[in-house]
């Protein structure tokens, strides 16, 4: 019983007062009886007391006043009882005997009712461990479910990315197969004009150009294998910058010299800015190198007349800028972005069949990334565009010959 109690008590909401005040009210109950004539039976109201205990949820107190209120209850008979007539002490101590009943009924009651009140309150706390033993595992599936939205996605990214190397895997070895095929059709062609040769040494004339032309589609794919090689570099993240110091003008002429047959072959004009002021970078030469002469094939593929022409220079920021300038065929606005997409083709004009920008120009805006540039592209539809790679001040070292 004190254990229960214990454990309840401190739940308990009744002031702490209530268990003292019982017992004051039990002694001034038992002072009025004991100076009250027997006939007049004031421990009708000693389960008042009783009450009050019970209101306090003491049942140690309570079954306590209630046994001192019984002993009180006979007492005050037997010391006032001489006071009364013969006939009718047996009438008063009936009375003494129903309310000393009246006491022990009372208290078993109340602590019938206290008892009910502890279950109830032992019941309310098992059920709030019960709710909290819940919040913690909604708490827990909350999380669960939260991680398992987050590996979800993870994975719907990762398959996102996947379908995108298969389909860009696809398209690679689509543009592969199709520039393959060119210089294989130009090789039949020369081997089969050259056993007709033997025959008719009349077509000796024609084998000169169609050499020409398998030279070039050669190059052609010599150039997009290292496109797809470099490609792969990026992907696997093999690549690195292998800085070094050079005048960047040198190395626009020595790209421009390499790729002048190609524009002579179109009747095209390849020039190199003569206003384009002498600089030293340092940069990875090879990279820059090799963005530059992307930058020039790709002007000289898209331009059927007229010049391509490169210029370098600085940026009032201190910037390095190199610019790649076509009367080529243009672009629509909206398409600009598009050019820097690997495997992007846009056929602008019906003689271009086939043809489009591939991976050179993805490739490029990788390059300048990693040497921490940017590259951009301005373009009108049939008045030319111009290609523009922005280096930062960092890379510049000498500018004509003199320290920056």
């Amino acid at each position: 019983m004190s254990e229960s109690n214990t454990a309840v008590q401190p739940l308990a909401s009744v002031p702490s007062i209530a268990a003292p005040l019982a017992i004051l009210l039990a002694v001034a109950e038992v002072l009025v009886d004991w100076n009250t004539w027997v006939g007049l039976n004031v421990a009708i109201l000693y389960s008042l007391p009783l009450v009050v205990a019970a209101v306090a949820r003491d049942r140690k107190v309570m079954w306590s006043l209630a046994g001192v209120l019984v002993c009180a209850t006979f007492g005050v008979y037997v010391a006032q009882v001489d006071q009364g007539e013969a006939a009718m002490r047996g009438s008063f101590f009936i009375d003494r005997v129903l309310a000393a009943a009246c006491i022990f009924l009372n208290a078993g009651i109340l602590d019938a009712w206290m008892r009910s009140v502890d279950r109830l309150v032992l019941r309310d706390l098992a059920i709030e461990r019960h709710n909290a033993r819940l919040a913690a595992m909604n708490r827990e599936l909350t999380l669960n479910k939260e991680q398992i939205t987050r590996q979800n996605e993870e994975l719907e990214r990762r398959r996102l990315e996947l379908e995108q190397v298969s389909m860009r895997k696809t398209q690679m070895l689509a543009s592969l197969s199709h520039d393959i095929r060119t210089p294989i059709q130009a090789i039949t062609l020369l081997s089969e004009l050259m056993r007709r040769t033997a025959e008719r040494p009349e077509l000796a004339d024609r084998i000169p150009a169609l050499a020409q032309r398998l030279q070039s589609n050669a190059v052609s794919v010599v150039d997009f294998l290292s496109e797809v090689i470099d490609v792969a570099s990026f992907d696997a993240g093999r690549v690195s910058v292998n800085s070094s110091e050079f005048p960047v003008n040198a190395l626009i002429d020595e790209q421009c010299q390499r790729l002048l047959s190609l524009a002579e072959e179109k009747g095209l004009q390849l020039l190199v800015d003569a206003s384009t002021q002498p600089l030293w970078l340092l940069t990875d030469r090879v990279k820059l190198g090799r963005i530059i002469a992307n930058l020039v094939s790709n002007a000289i593929k898209f331009t059927q007349s007229g010049a391509v022409t490169v210029a370098c220079g600085l940026q009032p920021d201190g910037a390095v800028s190199i610019r790649v300038e076509d009367t080529g065929c243009g672009m629509r606005r909206e398409h600009l972005e598009q050019v820097f997409g690997e495997y992007s083709q846009l056929n602008q004009q019906p003689a271009q069949t086939g043809s489009g920008w591939g991976l050179g120009l993805a490739i490029s805006r990788r390059m300048v990334r990693l040497l921490g540039g940017e590259i951009s592209v301005s373009s009108q539809l049939h008045s030319g565009s111009t290609f523009t790679v922005v280096l930062p001040a960092s890379c510049v070292t000498h500018e004509r010959g003199g320290a920056s």
